[in-house]
């Protein structure tokens, strides 16, 4: 596919001939904005221990071998492999060694040591033997067998090499990485600056926490859902609260975050209702580049600009709100901040445990239930599974994808599945 322009994209949609803003795809939503995202350029240096969530800006070399000695990798004995017989070995035993207390062996000769986890192997010696496999006999080593050569020993640069990449420019750091840097002997390291976010929910009906609900009105859980995702994210998080179905306000305060932010996110009014003013609004001062997306929950999802500031408008249904913003805006804010990729959600297989009937058109993430059985792993979707039904969502572990194609899968067969362990 060729490289997409954003205003050729906003002044002429039929510049791609796969372009329908009224039901963009799954995996078309995913390729335009991977082309369409740029990154933040700023960078800064942190501490490691402040580097979590954040986007390395330069390649990390190591300037030393990992692990800088050989070593041994288990408890047990040390010898000279040259001096071992095929059987009935008796090996005399010089002293021990333990990690962090090398020793110089100056004995020559058919000798051995008692060697702990991770202690430095003395010069001229190669193998180690682990401790269940021989018997002590006084001062003696006996066993009645020869070892391979190098056997059970972790050499100098056989994690890491000096001069290595150890990690590459545009890593999303997460707690195993910060465990690397710091083997490195690393305490400070270039990364791209955090990214600003703008959040509002919009809607007459909406009412925060602790006041009085009346009929007809909701809980702005929409807001504390989306700040929960992104929490880890190390970002620079403005909340807005609530707005009103106004359009001039609207318009007013979409202009004011993106003079504050790189991304702004909303949820509510980008459907197609009277009082649904945000499509017209970001219009009016902005860019819209695709409303209305080909999956089930989610329709109505808004892609677009304002200024320097990125846009997506997503449903005013919390089920809705949270799948737009897993499989889109996750991913999108991590390429904004500097990752090499758009990170997909990672995909298993599991055995269907009853059959689901459907209409095609869309692709679907139908909220389930994975648990291990007797014969192995298998995923049966929740009952409810409306888009305002956020307590199915808090009972499911996982979704069930379905493809736009698919309309009936069968008990038993083997169908996808989106784990929300990590994803969340």
């Amino acid at each position: 596919m060729n490289k997409i322009n954003l205003t050729d994209l906003y002044k002429d949609k039929g510049c791609l001939s796969e372009y329908d803003p009224n039901s963009l795809t799954y995996q078309k939503a995913i390729l335009y904005l991977e082309q369409l995202i740029e990154p933040i350029k700023k960078t800064k240096k942190v501490s490691i221990e402040d580097a979590l969530g954040l986007i390395l800006a330069t390649d990390i070399k190591s300037s030393i071998n990992v692990p800088n000695y050989d070593n041994s990798a288990m408890d047990g004995y040390v010898f000279r492999h040259q001096e071992l017989k095929k059987n009935n070995n008796k090996v005399k035993l010089m002293g021990k060694i333990l990690a962090g207390h090398p020793v110089d062996p100056k004995k020559i000769g058919s000798v051995c040591f008692k060697i702990m986890t991770g202690g430095m192997i003395p010069k001229g010696f190669d193998t180690v033997i682990p401790q269940e496999l021989v018997k002590i006999d006084k001062d003696l080593v006996c066993f009645d067998f020869q070892p391979k050569k190098g056997a059970n020993i972790r050499k100098a640069g056989e994690d890491i090499s000096k001069n290595e990449i150890a990690l590459k420019k545009g890593t999303y750091l997460n707690p195993l990485h910060i465990g690397l840097l710091a083997s490195l002997g690393i305490s400070e390291i270039k990364v791209f600056e955090s990214l600003k976010v703008g959040f509002f929910s919009t809607g007459d009906e909406v009412v925060q926490l602790g006041e009085k609900i009346k009929p007809g009105q909701v809980y702005d859980s929409n807001r504390y859902l989306i700040k929960s995702f992104m929490h880890k994210m190390n970002l620079h998080f403005n909340d807005y609260g609530n707005l009103s179905d106004n359009k001039f306000k609207l318009e007013k305060q979409l202009e004011t975050a993106s003079k504050e932010n790189d991304l702004i996110i909303t949820t509510g009014g980008v459907s197609v209702g009277e009082a649904d003013y945000m499509k017209e609004a970001l219009s009016n001062i902005g860019k819209v580049l695709f409303w209305k997306m080909a999956i089930k929950p989610g329709r109505p999802m808004a892609f677009g600009k304002i200024k320097k500031s990125f846009y997506f408008g997503l449903p005013g249904n919390p089920v809705s709100a949270a799948v737009t913003f897993l499989q889109f805006v996750k991913p999108s804010i991590k390429l904004m901040m500097g990752n090499f990729q758009f990170e997909s959600t990672p995909i298993l297989e599991a055995k269907l445990g009853q059959k689901i009937i459907r209409k095609q058109g869309r692709t679907e993430f139908v909220r389930a239930y994975l648990q291990k059985t007797v014969k192995g792993y298998c995923v049966k979707p929740l009952n409810q599974q409306g888009s305002g039904m956020l307590k199915s969502m808090s009972d499911a572990n996982c979704f069930i994808l379905i493809a736009e194609k698919e309309d009936v899968l069968e008990k038993n067969t083997y169908v996808k599945v989106i784990l929300f362990d990590g994803l969340i």
